[in-house]
């Protein structure tokens, strides 16, 4: 990130940069094992009591890189949370036939919303030692009577839809000095909508979802501000004619969501600013089945970074993309070897029929590290929960201290004047009007 603590304009040959740039998807990754399942006696699980099973459950990351996971267990079921390869489970409950808890879930700050899974049940926040904080249960100034598809906020707040018997709202809920505060976004009575679809928030109460609207396209992705201000972000018509149900939102307000082409019938991954949209990734290219886009959502971070799982053409399995429009790294794929509590194991299980390869299990992460979080079938038959770690190089920071700004301009100019290597950008041994362009091409980018 550029932090600017100087004015940098008024310089001979330095360009004024206004607002946060980003840096381009590294092909670098670091990667660590957070906890891993078994069903098997003979393969010890990690750091999950034996039985334990995560297939097709939701892993959320936090702004630090810590993660939090449903966890299926005999005869229980609970939430993992985990850091840096250290975890466990912080709460339980007896597992009755309807799950307790929902597959979704969500961490922020240092608390865990978790939807209840039996239907006429509403959401619960937890804090990461397991504490029970707040119950968002049935009624409230709104009478709610089931809660689905709960997203979180710094502050505690929550967000879902909720059934309100003869409608639907998208409903903000909040409690503060034990006093619940809802409020209503948007609701499917009011004649604007037929159905509302996962909605996603952000701290700043800004909200994202899919919808069917009541009139007009048969879908709009909309953004709300705290108020339920509409922006429309994309819809069905002459540039897309299909649109994935869930949606994602950047705690900068960004949105990705995955649409299809009305002309050609092509899948695309998409990134909107506030105003524009860029196309991450798409059925055009070779490596990405078309059609696998519409199966998960994407999730997006502040610097416009867009992860998302799709299936590889050439081995016929799941896989994890991550790209910004202008590079694309595919980050996780079939026979991949990654570093477990075991030793190094080869990710992907076949498992024949319908379900074939598969690589990822359950809806992936990403924060505003550029951090992406996954769980992942490995060979053995086990699922791992990871966190990836792009490896990031900035070399515009000349002066090491870990922010770019313009003291890195001074300094760059200092060496620049005196002959200093540091100062030859191009690497030719030459000080020209080459190296002070790539020096502002590389400042231009940014640090992670």
């Amino acid at each position: 990130m550029i932090r600017l603590n100087a004015p940098a304009c008024g310089l001979a040959f330095v360009v004024c940069l206004v607002g946060v740039a980003q840096a381009e998807v590294p092909t670098e990754w670091t990667f660590e094992l957070q906890c891993r399942s078994s069903l098997d006696e003979a393969t010890v699980p990690f750091n999950l009591p034996f039985p334990s099973l995560l297939s097709s459950q939701y892993v959320s990351i936090g702004d630090d890189g810590d993660v939090a996971i449903r966890v299926v267990l005999g005869g229980q079921e609970g939430v993992f949370y985990g850091q840096g390869g250290i975890g466990g489970m912080i709460f339980t409950a007896p597992a009755p036939v309807d799950p307790i808890w929902s597959t979704t879930l969500d961490l922020r700050n240092g608390m865990i919303a978790i939807e209840l899974g039996s239907f006429g049940d509403g959401a619960q926040l937890y804090d990461t030692s397991g504490v029970l904080l707040e119950n968002f249960s049935g009624g409230g100034s709104e009478g709610v009577s089931s809660v689905s598809s709960v997203t979180l906020a710094s502050d505690g707040a929550v967000c879902y839809r909720g059934d309100f018997g003869s409608e639907d709202k998208l409903v903000t809920d909040h409690f503060v000095g034990g006093i619940r505060t809802q409020t209503t976004i948007a609701t499917t009575f009011s004649g604007n909508y037929t159905f509302i679809f996962s909605p996603e928030m952000n701290d700043a109460r800004q909200i994202v979802t899919s919808t069917i609207p009541a009139s007009g396209p048969s879908r709009r992705v909309v953004r709300f501000d705290a108020m339920g201000v509409p922006t429309t972000v994309a819809e069905t018509g002459s540039m897309w004619n299909a649109v994935v149900n869930s949606t994602a939102i950047a705690q900068n307000g960004d949105v990705a969501f995955s649409a299809r082409r009305t002309s050609g019938s092509i899948w695309e991954v998409n990134h909107w600013d506030g105003s524009a949209t860029t196309m991450i990734a798409s059925g055009d290219n070779a490596d990405i089945q078309n059609n696998s886009f519409a199966n998960f959502p994407p999730v997006i971070s502040s610097n416009g970074w867009v992860a998302f799982r799709a299936s590889d053409v050439s081995n016929d399995s799941t896989a994890i993309w991550v790209g910004d429009g202008d590079s694309l790294v595919k980050l996780v794929g079939w026979d991949q070897v990654i570093d477990t509590d075991l030793g190094p194991l080869a990710m992907g299980i076949d498992f024949g029929g319908l379900d074939g390869k598969q690589v990822t299990s359950g809806v992936i992460d990403i924060n505003d590290a550029g951090q992406v979080a996954f769980s992942a079938f490995l060979r053995n038959g086990t699922i791992g929960v990871f966190v990836a770690t792009p490896v990031m190089g900035c070399v515009a920071d000349i002066n090491g201290d870990g922010a770019l700004d313009f003291f890195d301009i001074s300094t760059f100019l200092t060496a620049f004047g005196s002959s200093d290597p540091v100062a030859d950008f191009t690497g030719d041994g030459e000080f020209d009007f080459f190296d002070i362009s790539a020096f502002l091409s590389a400042f231009t980018k940014g640090c992670p």
